[in-house]
């Protein structure tokens, strides 16, 4: 499989609303902007990890 295949399947929470709070959180997928950058760099275990944290992150709070 090549590297971009593999890349591909990665399952990312992005939804295309890419605007970021005065925390540099995104208002679309919630992720913070370091999260995003350095997304396909983080294992399997990581990505997991953040996806579940989002279910429940209240990025209007992360300055709190």
């Amino acid at each position: 499989m090549s590297e971009q295949a593999r890349l591909k399947q990665i399952k990312s929470p992005c939804v295309s609303i890419c605007k970021y709070n005065q925390n540099n959180f995104c208002v679309g997928c919630k992720r913070h902007m370091n999260e995003i950058f350095d997304w396909f760099d983080f294992s399997d275990d990581m990505r997991t990890a953040i996806m579940a944290d989002l279910l429940t992150r209240d990025i209007d709070a992360e300055s709190q």
